[in-house]
Formats: C-alpha cells, structure tokens, sequence
C-alpha cells in the first residue's frame, strides 16, 4: 500500500472524519443547551417579575379602595403587609435580574428599571401616607387618584419589562410558546380585573354622578378582557397539558358565569335601582376572579417551569453523548497519528533531515539508500539531484543575500531622511505660549514618522492673533510635504493679510490658486481679536470645533465647506462668535473622532463632545493630557490609522472694555 492510501484511508476515513462531525454534533448540543439555560433563566426572571407586578396590583387597588371609601386616619395592617409583600417581591425579581445577567441581554437594564421603580414608589406611598395624615376627605381622594395612576405606571413597566426579555428570549418548543402567550394574555386580564376593581368601587361610592370617562374607561376594559379571553382560547389546544387546559377552562367560566355579569351590572348600576346588591358583591367577586387567574398563572408556570427543566436535561444528556463520541474520535485519531508515523512520519523524517543539511550546503550529507518502492524509495532518490544542485543553491543564496544588504542600507537611509523631516516638520509647531493675550496649546499624534496634520497660532500685525489647523487628504510622506506648503501658505496670507479683508476671502484666494495635482485639505482658519471679545472661523471641510464657555458649556460651531484644492471657485462663509477671557476654542482633525477600538468602532464626535464637556473645567495643559489618554485607552493595542492633532487656543486676557451683549 503506497503512503498516499494509507493517509487517506486511515486518517481521512477514521480519524478526522470522525473527529469533525463529533465537534459540529457536540457544538450544535452545547448551542442548545445554551439557549434551554436562557430561557429557563429568562422564564425564572419573568416569573418573578410576574409575581412582583401581581402584588402591586393587589396594593395598588387596596389601597386605592382604602382611600376612597375609609375615614380612618391610617391604613389598615392588610395595607402594611400588602406593601411588605409587594416589597419582597420587586427585591426577588431584581436579585434574579442580577443572577441573569450572564444569560439575558437585557437583564442589566430590567435590573436598573426595578430599583427605580422601587424609589418611584417608595416616593409615592410617602405622598399617600401624607395625605392620610392632613385627614382631609378631598385630599384623600385626590391622593387616591394619583395613586391610581402612578401605580399603574409602575405595573406597566413591569410588564414591559417581561415583554422584552420574553421577545428577547421567545422560545421555539411550541407548547412553550404558548404557554408564555397564555400567560402574557392573562397578566393583561389580571391587571384589566384589578384596575376595574378600583374604579368600581369610585363608581360605586360616587353613585349617579360618576364621571361619564370613568365609566367609558371601564367599557373600555370589558373590551380588552374579552380580545384577551379570546387570544387565550387560540392558543389552547390539545399540545397543551391537561391540567393546563382544565385551569384554562377553570378560570373562563367564573369569568363567565361570576365576574363578567357582576361587571356589566356595574355599569348598569349606574341608572338602576340595583346598586345595593351591586356593591355587596363587586369586591369579594373581583377578588374571587383575581385569585382564579393567579391559580391559573401558577398552573402555567408550574408547567413551563418543568418542560424547560426537561429540556436542560435533555440537552446536558446530548451534550455528554457527544463529548463522549468527540473522546472516542480523539482516541481513534491517537491510533492513526501513530501508525502514520511509524510508516509515513518517520522515514520522511530522515529524508527531510538530509535535504535540510544539505540545504545548509552540508555536501558530505550522505544519501539514505532506497530499500522501498513507494512514495519514500522516490524521495529518496531524488535527493541526489537536490544534492547536485545544492552548489548552485549556495551560489544564489550568497547573491540574494548581497541583494538583501543593499536593500537594508537604502530603508535605513529612507528612514533616517523621513526622522529627520518628522523632527523638522515637529519643530514647525507652535510651542505653547501666549501671544496678545491668547494662549494656545497643541497635541500631535502622526500615525507614522511624518503626519498630514499641522497647525500654527499667529500674532497678525494689527494686533489680532489668526489660526489654523490643517489636515491633509491621505498621510505619510506625501501627505507630510503637502501639508508643510500649505502650513507656509496660511501663515503667509495671515501676516499679509489687509486689516479690512475678511478671513473668508483669504481662504477662498488660497483655495482657488492651489495647485490642481496637489492633494485637497481640509482646514479651520480662524483669527481671535484681542480687542474685544470676538472671535470668527471659517471651515472648510474640518470638523466643527468646539467652544468651551468659562462656565463649562459646551458648543459646536460651524457646519461644514468644500476642502481647499477640491472645488476651485466654492465660496466660504465666516463665523463670528462671543469669545470672552477664560473661553476656549478646540479644534481636532478628523484622526480624533475616527480613532478606531480592537473591534472596529469610531471615537466618534458624540464621545468626544462629552469627554471635552465632562473635563471643561481642567485647565487646558490637563485636558490635552486626558484626552491623549482617552484615546489610548480606546484604541488599546492598536496603531493610529490615522494622524492626530488637537488645537486649543484661550482667551488669558481681554485688553478692551468693549463687550458683546
């Protein structure tokens, strides 16, 4: 058997094949049992949320009831149980939103929703118990409608927030599917009963003169509970467990024969003469009805709770099975690693030796002789022509190697020419300093030897101090020249600059005598008058700065503009704005916002704007430091891909007494 068989048939067929389909089997498990552990945790979290929602319901509607019917000066111990309860659970379900976090996407943020729900309502019932103790009637019931509503806020958001982990995490198995429907449909029935509960006795106690709203509001739910009634009766079919089918029925007919009839002589009661009989049953009913939909939403989660306890053993069973069959396949593969190297691996390994000596020019390297007629007798034969050729080999690896030195003498020498234009084009920035009463301050990152970026902060001759920021279109070498022409070319516009020409006008001759075959750049030219508290910019195609105000206020300016060198005749506008003593301006290239994180993601301008804004009152040396910082941290062990340069020129002192209104 030649040695290509042998690997084909025993590795390909036995080892590998064997391998790679019990790690995509194994693979497939583990997904499965990673999605049976989410929902299992996702049900546990929306249960507790289901049970925290419920006992608010309770106390929402006791209380409210309490309020509006009771003359007591405080509540009844019910109330301070109920709380207690309610308490309890809005804590069990935050601590299973803290548990599931590892599992739930949204965990973290149910989780901060629950604590300021309990604030929210730990607020609420202080108002309440405030109102109780003023002991006026009107107050009470003023406090009872608020009650009403805010409590049902809360309850809607705790729904909400089960509805999102559920469509997060919305089970496939279709009785469980339906099961979470079932159950979400009777959470709205549950608190439709309990609401109505509350608004029934405010009908009931106010009589004829109930609000005409009011009673809208509850038709309204009669409307809600029977589309709910009937999404139920959709999902109940035969898939679903007995006992899940028999509390469904359970439920439906004492809504039906009990609770549905009470509710309709509710509203009936309000142009009848039966509102005696009316008010002795309506609470004791809508308790009855409430605990029938517990019993039925306990039934539910009892079974959901089971079938995906079912399905986590079933996937960890699978899971072990084919980590088994994985072993036994790097078993089998062991096995044929060791046949293939005592008849394959071995003697190609003597070969191999050989050829490798020899290729280190060794020419006494003798030759193994050829015992065998397969694969190995031909490698073994054609060493003797590798071993005539190896002097002509040795030949050209010594003119390679001459090739190779030349080459490193003129990088070296590329090298040190560009350190040596990085060292001139750094030594054309500005050292800080403070020029007419402006103070200015750089930070310059090029993303290699040399950068596109510059900037320079000028004293104009009438006293004004101009400024600008340059960024070249690409970076490197070329990028670097252009951009030393065009740092040459502004600050030879600002110190020529006439007294009564508009910085725009300087930007637009400048734009329309560049070059055509020299790279376009973008740039932020600007002037600062030390005379009164103005300062005006004009863009052209650069970021829009940002305007610190002394009292920490952050602004963007400007809008955008045609970069230099890419519209020949675009017009450019200025912007004046009120720049006072302790104001500054900060000015970025584009490799700020566009420095990119380990997975790809941008700094971005709305980072930035909060950074700057959440460090506005360090002094300007510090903020370039933490900025550096930030942005280090945010591109971790990545290079810049981009160059980097920021500007800050600040008003110090204002030698007029001219103010802008």
């Amino acid at each position: 058997m030649k040695i290509r068989d042998i690997i084909l048939v025993l590795t390909a067929g036995l080892g590998l094949a064997l391998i790679l389909v019990a790690i995509v089997l194994l693979r497939g498990e583990l997904s499965k049992l990673e999605t049976a552990e989410r929902l299992q945790a996702s049900n546990a979290v929306r249960q507790e949320l289901l049970v925290a929602s419920t006992a608010l319901a309770r106390e929402r509607t006791k209380t409210f009831i309490q309020l509006t019917t009771s003359n007591q000066d405080a509540f009844d111990a019910d109330i301070a149980q109920m709380r207690a309860d309610a308490d309890e659970a809005l804590n069990r379900a935050g601590t299973a939103l803290r548990s599931g976090e590892a599992l739930l996407a949204r965990a973290g943020e149910s989780h901060a929703r629950i604590v300021a729900n309990g604030r929210r309502l730990t607020a609420l019932r202080a108002r309440i118990d405030r109102a109780i103790g003023v002991g006026d009637e009107g107050a009470r019931r003023a406090a009872a409608a608020a009650w009403l509503t805010e409590a049902s806020a809360l309850i809607d958001d705790l729904q909400a927030s089960r509805l999102d982990l559920l469509n997060d995490n919305r089970p496939t198995d279709a009785v469980l599917a339906a099961e979470a429907n079932i159950r979400a449909y009777v959470d709205i029935l549950h608190e439709a009963i309990a609401f109505n509960e509350a608004i029934g006795v405010a009908l009931l106690t106010q009589g004829n003169g109930a609000p005409s709203d009011t009673l809208v509001t509850v038709e309204r739910t009669v409307g809600r509970m029977s589309l709910a009634w009937q999404m139920i009766e959709n999902e109940v079919d035969t898939s679903l467990s007995a006992r899940v089918r028999a509390a469904v029925a359970s439920a439906r007919a004492h809504y039906r024969l009990d609770y549905d009839p009470l509710l309709l002589g509710l509203v009936d009661a309000q142009t009848s003469t039966v509102l005696g009989a009316v008010v002795a049953n309506w609470e004791a009913t809508s308790d009855q009805m409430l605990d029938a939909l517990r019993a039925l939403q306990d039934t539910l989660i009892a079974s959901s709770s089971e079938r995906l306890e079912l399905l986590v053993r079933d996937a960890r069973r699978s899971a072990i099975m084919f980590f088994l069959i994985a072993g036994a396949g790097a078993v089998a593969a062991v096995l044929i690693l060791l046949v293939v190297r005592r008849r394959v691996i071995e003697p190609i390994g003597r070969i191999s030796g050989a050829m490798v000596r020899l290729a280190d020019n060794d020419l006494s390297t003798p030759v193994p002789r050829a015992r065998r007629l397969d694969e190995v007798g031909v490698m073994t034969n054609a060493l003797r022509t590798f071993k005539a050729n190896a002097i002509q080999r040795q030949r050209t690896q010594r003119e390679l190697h001459a090739v190779h030195q030349n080459l490193q003498r003129t990088y070296d020498q590329l090298r040190h020419d560009l350190e040596a234009a990085a060292t001139i084009q750094l030594a054309m920035l500005p050292a800080p300093a403070v020029v007419n009463g402006i103070s200015h301050n750089g930070l310059y990152s090029p993303s290699s030897l040399v950068a596109g970026d510059t900037y320079n902060v000028i004293a104009q001759p009438e006293g004004g101090v101009g400024f600008f920021q340059i960024d070249v279109a690409g970076h490197g070498a070329a990028a670097a020249l252009v951009s030393v022409a065009g740092q040459h070319t502004l600050s030879q516009a600002i110190l020529t600059r006439r007294r009564e020409e508009p910085i725009e006008e300087i930007l637009a001759q400048v734009n329309r005598e560049w070059p055509e075959d020299l790279p376009y750049f973008t740039t932020i030219l600007g002037e600062i008058d030390t005379a009164a508290p103005v300062g005006r910019i004009v863009q052209a195609g650069h970021p829009s700065p940002l305007l610190i105000r002394s009292s920490g206020e952050v602004v963007p300016l400007g809008g955008s503009g045609f970069p230099v060198g890419m519209v020949a005749q675009a017009d450019y506008e200025s912007i004046e704005f009120a720049f006072r003593t302790g104001d500054r301006l900060l000015i970025y290239s584009d490799g700020v916002v566009e420095t990119e994180n380990p997975r790809g993601a941008f700094y971005s301008e709305e980072r930035l704007h909060d950074f700057v804004a959440g460090h506005a009152r360090s002094v300007t040396p510090d903020l370039l430091a933490f900025l550096e910082n930030s942005l280090r941290m945010w591109r971790g062990e990545s290079e810049l891909t981009d160059d980097v340069s920021v500007l800050i020129v600040e008003r110090t002192d204002l030698r007029s007494n001219h103010v802008i209104h």
